[in-house]
């Protein structure tokens, strides 16, 4: 009876919680065991897998708090489900496109007559402005501010920033004034700042209200509000439907969707054509006739939660919108890194577990199941994948600065374990476990116990088949990133090394120059900087190119020509002097420049070979454009210029023109010298300049750039892009090379016996390394043959962004393979090397 009870309770006891949680509490401490001793018995394929499987984590967390961050653009908005940026399509005589660049009225308009609209607000970039303060006691404290808006009295309402003083309600007075409170601690410190004057460009405004920091997820940036109604310029233009000079933004009273977009959008067509035809009429202009002829003027809303990412083509003043196709493509680089690491971990586990073959023998005959033992496999691959991610934690931490010079954004450590991110970085190392463990353990558990006892080569050959093709496709990755950065850096080089048809080298530029209130004082500051010896010409523009430019429309006159011309021309100019031309070098191909010191070039113009073109003017000297935009006042060509870039070789040549600033055609905030200077005297020329600056504006701080760099950044993209792919094809090559170094070790391990054997029957070094690298530089040679079709389709697309573009050519596949070829045979090589040198005596030993 006892026996029976002890029996019926071991039973019990076997089938318990208690004992099942015991057994697996064992066989998880068996398991660690045999890892730490596998570990200790090969520490160096161990700490190859360790560290390629880490940098391949790392990586991919760094590109994942990238794509988040980018994704998550404006999230932080309230309601920003219901808030969209107001754009229009355009199309006018060669324009076309969709641009953000909104009239005054829209924005009042729209509010007005659609209750679907809770309300809407407009902003007006104010370019550069003089910020001061006086601070009694001490010197004022003055700065060069360029990021201040003038913005409705709805905008905090619309957007429902952060206040950290005052309220949403802070703009409803002409000179209130909201500022950040980055801007707060710059100009007060620790005082409170609401209460307070600030004068900007000269006039005093009260700060109303102090704003939370924006984070770097935010579409708008600004770091001061001002309200529209200081600003007459808005109110002059009050009427006009052509004065895209604004950003218009709605919100809704619900959530919006495709749907609720394509209800509005239809509704608009009747308020462009109720409104928008009188304002066209004023200068001359019959709106109806143009849409007749296939002109557009469509409203359309662009969703702020999209606004970041979906419109690649967009025009727009924002600043701050993102490439979505780049960010997909870091995205996809970050996970063909990891891999490329997983691959690796396969690799390295499918070697070592051919020497498991024995113990997998005998834990059959000892009555392990076919599932204990891919439970076996799986667990060790998991724990060494945490192990990992233990390290990659690590990394990441201490690469994080390296990170945010790469992207120039400033993440924090907080970035880094963010919910999205780690949902993604905690996941990866189970399925990287459950992939790299999974093939070997299915495919080793399935033999016999006989089998895996008396053949420790169990499996090789499919084993051997699975490892080429996975060395075949990393080395196609690594190669595809090759050719795919060297050709991004080849076209940034011919971006910014081409000379664009005018001098951008050796071009100092003065900002600010309308604080020399008159033109005597400009012209006074002009020639004394012309005494300095080091400099060669100077001349003051409304803009220069790389920096912005004034566009409108001008009418081409027919005049004697037979053939018929444009009726309507876009046309991006500067107002400037007679020294523009010679201090950029441009090129007159036809006719002449400005006369020096005189005003009768008031009613002339200069424009360039594209606007020739688009006009259809066959002999273009001594032609008249008008000018609707200002009682239509008329001007004779009298000189045509070669064509120049205003802008990046993304885009074409457009129509130029350059006016006599005594027209004063126009009136634009902007207003800079360009100083041309002999070579390598940036210091000197510098210092000498600042002085003349502070004598003539003592008030105003001096600030300065050079036309070269103002170049550049406007490849700021492309250089990011170049940067960032150079990075992980470094990464790739790296973690692919680990991976080969240890199969050669591996490789050259298992025939150590072979390779004794020939050294005694008189094998040299080298032919020994040859045999030992030329199945691995054949799966490299594969590899190229694989991946040089992809990298040109890939690249030939990437190129296809710009208008000016290198080609893609056959030297440069040669090249990248050969790279790719010389860097396996040295990784290759050592190892061989290294086996073929060992004693043929204790080769032979071996077992």
């Amino acid at each position: 009876m006892s026996s029976r009870i002890n029996w019926i309770d071991s039973v019990f006891f076997l089938n318990s919680p208690t004992y099942k949680f015991l057994s697996y509490k064992i066989m998880i401490r068996n398991y660690l065991k045999i890892i730490i001793r596998n570990g200790f018995r090969q520490p160096f394929f161990t700490f190859t897998n360790l560290i390629g499987l880490a940098v391949g984590l790392a990586a991919c967390w760094f590109l994942a708090v990238y794509f988040f961050h980018e994704k998550n653009f404006d999230s932080f908005v309230p309601d920003a489900d219901k808030i969209a940026a107001v754009g229009i399509e355009i199309k006018d005589a060669n324009t076309e496109g969709l641009t953000t660049n909104t009239p005054p009225p829209l924005g009042l308009r729209i509010s007005a007559d659609y209750p679907e609209i809770e309300m809407t607000a407009r902003t007006f970039n104010l370019g550069e402005v003089l910020v001061k303060r006086d601070v009694q006691g001490s010197q004022p404290l003055i700065f060069n501010e360029s990021n201040a808006m003038a913005v409705d009295s709805t905008f905090l309402k619309l957007f429902g920033f952060e206040m950290i003083a005052g309220n949403a309600d802070a703009l409803n007075n002409p000179l209130s004034l909201v500022i950040t409170e980055e801007i707060a601690q710059k100009y007060f410190g620790n005082e409170a700042a609401v209460g307070q004057s600030i004068s900007v460009n000269d006039r005093l405004f009260t700060v109303t209200g102090v704003m939370k920091n924006l984070p770097s997820a935010s579409t708008l940036r600004f770091g001061f509000l001002l309200p529209t109604k200081s600003f007459g310029v808005i109110e002059r233009f009050a009427w006009s439907w052509i004065w895209l000079q604004m950003d218009t933004w709605a919100k809704f009273k619900t959530p919006i969707d495709e749907n609720t977009i394509a209800k509005m959008e239809a509704k608009f067509p009747e308020m462009v054509k109720k409104y928008a035809p009188s304002a066209f009429a004023r200068i001359g202009q019959n709106f109806e006739e143009k849409i007749k002829n296939g002109d557009k003027y469509n409203i359309k809303l662009l969703p702020l939660n999209q606004l970041h990412l979906s419109y690649p083509s967009l025009i727009s003043r924002l600043e701050t919108l993102g490439d979505g196709e780049q960010v997909e493509m870091f995205g996809i680089i970050g996970i063909i890194i990891l891999l490329l690491a997983c691959i690796n971990f396969i690799n390295l586990s499918t070697a070592r577990s051919m020497k498991r073959a024995k113990e997998v023998g005998v834990r059959k005959a000892l009555g392990s199941s076919r599932g204990s033992l891919i439970r076996q496999f799986l667990v060790e691959s998991s724990l060494m994948s945490f192990a990992a991610f233990a390290l990659a934690t690590l990394l990441v931490n201490l690469a994080l600065p390296l990170f945010n010079q790469l992207t120039q954004i400033e993440f924090s450590i907080d970035s880094l374990y963010r919910m999205d991110v780690m949902v993604v970085m905690l996941t990866l190392p189970i399925l990287t476990g459950l992939i790299a463990g999974l093939y070997p353990a299915i495919y080793l558990s399935k033999f016999t116990a006989l089998k895996s006892s008396t053949n420790s080569n169990a499996g090789v050959g499919a084993f051997a088949t699975v490892r080429s093709g996975l060395v075949v496709f990393q080395f196609s990755i690594s190669l595809i990133l090759m050719l795919g950065s060297f050709v991004v850096y080849r076209q940034l080089t011919f971006a910014q090394n081409s000379k664009q048809g005018l001098n951008k080298d050796n071009v100092l530029i003065i900002n600010n120059v309308r604080h020399l209130e008159s033109n005597a004082a400009r012209e006074t500051f002009r020639q004394n900087l012309l005494q300095i010896p080091e400099i060669k010409q100077v001349t003051h523009s409304s803009f220069l190119p790389s920096m912005g430019s004034f566009g409108d429309f001008y009418e081409p006159e027919q005049g004697n020509q037979s053939s018929p011309v444009i009726k309507d021309l876009p046309i991006s100019s500067f107002l400037t002097d007679e020294y523009f031309v010679p201090t950029l070098k441009l090129e007159i191909i036809a006719g002449r420049n400005f006369r020096d010191n005189s005003t009768s070039d008031s009613a002339s113009v200069i424009i360039n070979e594209a606007a020739v073109k688009t006009i259809g003017w066959k002999n273009p000297i001594g032609k008249w454009l008008r000018y609707p935009g200002n009682q239509n006042q008329r001007f004779q060509v009298i000189g045509v210029m070669k064509d120049f870039h205003l802008a990046s070789v993304r885009t074409a040549i457009e129509p130029v023109a350059i006016f006599h600033k005594s027209s004063k055609t126009y009136q634009t905030w902007g207003s800079y010298m360009a100083v041309q200077y002999l070579p390598n005297t940036e210091k000197t020329i510098i210092e000498k300049v600042s002085n003349i600056w502070k004598s003539a504006a003592p008030s105003v701080p001096f600030e300065y750039d050079f036309l070269d760099t103002a170049f550049a950044r406007l490849y700021k993209s492309e250089s990011q892009t170049a940067s960032v792919i150079l990075v992980f094809t470094c990464l790739a090559l790296f973690i692919g090379c680990l991976g080969l170094f240890a199969l050669a070790t591996f490789t050259a391990e298992k025939r150590t016996k072979e390779i004794g054997i020939r050294k005694v029957l008189g094998a040299s070094v080298a032919s020994i390394t040859a045999l030992l690298s030329k199945d691995f530089l054949k799966l490299v040679g594969v590899a190229i043959v694989v991946a040089s079709p992809i990298a040109y389709f890939i690249m030939d697309k990437w190129l296809q962004n710009f208008v000016y573009r290198i080609e893609v050519s056959w030297w440069m596949f040669v090249l990248a393979g050969l790279t790719i070829t010389l860097i396996a045979l040295f990784t290759v090589s050592f190892q061989a090397i290294r086996a073929s040198l060992m004693n043929p005596v204790k080769s032979l030993k071996t077992e």
